[in-house]
């Protein structure tokens, strides 16, 4: 299907022009429009029952096992952040109902303590779309949503789960209603002892110590309808995180220990009028991190502050005679965000902005386009104008067979973040911005049989992307962030599915999804440093991938296995990892009580006990072994 924004189901209002309709009705329900305006580029999500299989790990986990992005994990309780395309971590963005979750001062997020759970809808988008997603949207976004609750029907849902390490899950979700009101909470709670063993780098066997992991946070979300088209909700999140961290291979010991919090709410108004989708977003976040090193005799606390607020405006109308949809999308975002140093000082970026698209829907379905374009300021300085575009084809289109070509352009700008400006020691305040260009091709094919039993589907994208002043951290025992000049991301991703309804009880699957990346430098303004035409560091050239499996009776039986290629330490390729191969193995099956839906869930992670790292001198855990029981009323 051509992913163009649908219009908006409901009542349909005629206004006193002859030949125009215009679209109204029930509020939209997806909470962050801007993010379904994205003709021409690939996009994709996950399947309701994906997201119950990993309903207890992170989303580090289920975007490493289920989706092509490579996730730069520094180990068992350690950071965990995204990569698309080869882009760096801080080029890539996590949005919450729209609201940009990385932090203000590290300008990444920390994905290992998201928990899967805690969302109904979990979404990514490849490729930079700065003009509505903001500056620094280089690589991709992952989206993070929910389904709208029944306004009609009250849920609840509880999981307990175990597991290999000392490991100890438990969360619930329910959703209730009075009149006018929808009430919904969802929260869990988890520990681990990590006491996994592992090869240390002279072959000898390891026990990981100090790797101890508490864990809980909730989401609860209250909504107030003054009519079918216009409502206000209110989201408050609250997480807290103790995690011990091991010592790395070339630590003798480790006594550090970090503590994360969060609390971060969202209040959001949407009015569905005869003129258009009005809506107002007002966001306060607040990231606080403690870092403790008793034998160093460190204590850091970093608390981290930002303040996003958002006005705007979507609408839809098409034309009786050409039956071509037009929409209309204008929005006004603002971020604010603050550090506090220890020299007193306390540094802060202010980005106002105005966004705008244009979208374009044949009447036919055949030929959609977009443009967008943004202005933002930064401190009051104007930043370079952000324009982009999008444009996608329905080449051929029959019974059975679909083939549809896309392509985009998008220019792309990053302004240092305040951590790379004055983290102490190491922060450069001479930083210039990182900006490029970002350009896209690719086709989808689906076909199935007359009978509809037997369904393919085929998606490939060529990606390609120049950035100038591409910021990254060198150095030895204090880390600097300095500018390569300029890097040159490109690439080609698959994502091929294959079902099968053998019976009406029956029904295998089998999905392949691969990356191939070339993310190399092409200048640098550092003499001789030996990087010139080699590969970034922590950009596997090749990934992917395989999920095949079948359904019976409600029973799910799904194998995974995913691969990663070479992954350079240095950026002269100097030193290097060797690729890994894991497989995890996924069992879901329903139990016979019949008032409430009740599931048993097993799972077998890295089956084949493959010893590997995803960061030098970071081991992984070997075979271990997940179970877990839900009952949802």
């Amino acid at each position: 299907m051509l992913p163009i924004t649908p219009k908006v189901m409901g009542q349909v209002f005629y206004d006193t022009l002859p030949g125009i309709k215009v679209s109204a009705g029930r509020i939209q329900k997806s909470s962050d429009i801007k993010s379904t305006l994205n003709t021409g580029q690939y996009s994709d999500s996950f399947a309701t029952r994906t997201l119950k299989q990993y309903r207890h790990l992170s989303i580090a986990t289920l975007l490493s096992q289920q989706s092509p992005v490579f996730i730069k994990s520094y180990g068992i309780n350690s950071m965990a952040t995204l990569s698309f395309r080869g882009a760096s971590a801080a080029q890539s963005m996590v949005l919450w109902k729209g609201i940009p979750l990385n932090n203000p001062a590290l300008g990444v997020s920390d994905i290992s303590l998201i928990q899967t759970g805690l969302f109904s809808k979990i979404g990514l988008q490849y490729g930079g779309n700065a003009a509505l997603l903001g500056s620094g949207n280089i690589g991709g976004a992952l989206i993070l949503d929910d389904q709208p609750q029944d306004p009609d029907q009250s849920t609840y849902n509880f999981s307990l789960g175990a597991g290999s390490f000392g490991r100890k899950d438990i969360s619930a979700q329910g959703g209730w209603n009075y009149k006018k009101w929808q009430f919904g909470i969802k929260g869990f709670a988890q520990s681990m002892r990590n006491n996994f063993k592992y090869l240390d780098i002279n072959g000898a066997t390891q026990r990981t110590q100090n790797a101890e992991l508490l864990a809980a946070g909730a989401i609860g979300t209250i909504n107030y309808s003054f009519s079918e088209r216009q409502n206000l909700s209110l989201d408050v999140w609250y997480q807290n995180y103790y995690r011990e961290i091991p010592k790395a291979q070339f630590e003798d010991f480790s006594t550090k220990i970090q503590e994360d919090k969060a609390l971060r709410s969202l209040l959001q108004w949407n009015n569905q009028s005869r003129i258009g989708h009005w809506f107002a977003k007002l966001s306060f976040n607040t990231d606080y991190l403690n870092y403790q090193d008793s034998f160093y005799n460190i204590h850091n606390n970093n608390i981290t502050r930002q303040y996003y607020q958002e006005i705007g405006w979507k609408h839809s109308l098409s034309f009786h005679q050409t039956k071509a949809q037009h929409t209309f999308f204008v929005n006004a975002p603002f971020q604010y965000a603050w550090i506090d140093l220890q020299d007193g000082r306390t540094p802060y970026q202010s980005k106002p902005a105005i966004s705008a698209a244009y979208q374009y829907l044949h009447g036919n379905k055949r030929l959609g386009l977009q443009a967008n374009v943004r202005q933002e300021w930064l401190n009051g300085d104007p930043i370079p104008l952000l324009p982009g575009g999008g444009l996608q084809y329905l080449l051929f289109n029959r019974e059975q067979l679909r083939f549809t070509l896309k392509g985009s352009v998008q220019r792309t700008y990053r302004v240092p973040t305040l951590n790379e400006l004055y983290n102490f020691p190491g922060g450069n305040e001479n930083l210039k911005p990182e900006q490029g260009w970002n350009r896209e091709l690719a086709y989808d094919l689906s076909w199935n049989n007359k009978a509809g039993t037997l369904r393919l589907s085929h998606q490939l994208n060529y990606f390609n992307r120049k950035i100038q002043d591409w910021i990254y951290w060198l150095g030895g025992s204090i880390w600097t962030p300095h500018n390569l000049a300029k890097v040159h991301n490109r690439g080609v991703e698959t994502n091929n599915a294959l079902n099968y309804d053998c019976n009406k009880d029956l029904v295998l699957h089998i999905g392949i999804k691969t990356a191939y990346v070339l993310s190399t430098t092409l200048e640098s303004y550092m003499p001789n440093d030996g990087s010139i035409g080699k590969q970034i560091p922590y950009a596997p050239r090749y990934s992917g991938n395989i999920n095949a499996g079948l359904t019976y009776k409600g029973i799910l039986v799904n194998y995974n296995h995913t691969y990663t290629g070479y992954r350079f330490v240095t950026t002269d390729e100097s030193i290097f990892l060797q690729p890994y191969n894991t497989g995890n193995l996924q069992v879901m099956f329903p139990l016979p009580f019949k008032k409430a839906d009740t599931q048993l869930g097993v799972q077998v992670q890295n089956i084949w006990n493959t010893q590997y790292e995803v960061i030098a001198y970071r081991p992984m855990p070997l075979r271990f072994f997940l179970i877990n029981l839900s009952v949802a009323l």
